[in-house]
């Protein structure tokens, strides 16, 4: 049963709602990699607009990209973020307790919008509105356990909550937006 599950993940994650062509689809990848992780390197706040742009990236690649580019974007904002705590401080240690849940998190949006809006063909703002709560629901519940324990301070209730949420859902505003535009100039 779990592996049936993780096999049906797989092909769910492995679709595309739009075929590139293969160098368009890797130029993509590393134009939306390149962005989703210099932008909380570079960035880092306000988390709304880092948060917004972050999430129409993923949007935006669960349309058009395979699961191996996929599960790599998901991967590299929160590595972002890390490397500018790092680098420019603030680190905080209780940002690395988070990070799983936050690529769990891009997976579960990312996943949510493919088998939804590419596959049940499911309206496109109904499949944003699933994914950003099941994303966000993630990550608040993560945060509330991890707070539970001492290893994260309230104030990432809000950050993994709430602004999640709006962060997703505007982030797939602007990928719907990108989506028409892209469609009306021929490239989708």
């Amino acid at each position: 049963m779990k592996m049936a599950f993780a096999n049906r993940a797989m092909e769910v994650l492995d679709s595309r709602i739009f075929r590139l062509g293969e160098k368009f689809e890797f130029a993509e990848f590393l134009f939306l990699g390149f962005l989703a992780f210099l932008i909380p390197f570079l960035v880092g706040h306000p988390q709304l607009l880092v948060g917004v742009l972050v999430n129409a990236f993923l949007v935006v690649a669960s349309l058009n990209l395979d699961a191996k580019k996929v599960m790599g974007l998901a991967l590299l904002p929160s590595l972002g973020a890390i490397a500018r705590g790092v680098l420019f401080g603030p680190f905080t240690f209780a940002l690395v307790f988070m990070v799983p849940f936050i690529w769990a998190g891009n997976v579960l949006l990312i996943l949510t919008m493919k088998y939804l809006f590419g596959e049940k063909k499911v309206n496109y703002f109904l499949s944003l509105g699933m994914g950003a709560l099941l994303k966000a629901g993630l990550l608040f519940s993560s945060a509330y356990l991890l707070l539970q324990f001492g290893l994260v301070p309230a104030l990432f209730l809000t950050a993994m909550g709430i602004m999640q949420l709006i962060t997703a859902v505007g982030g797939g505003i602007i990928a719907y937006v990108l989506w028409k535009g892209g469609a009306r100039l021929g490239i989708f």
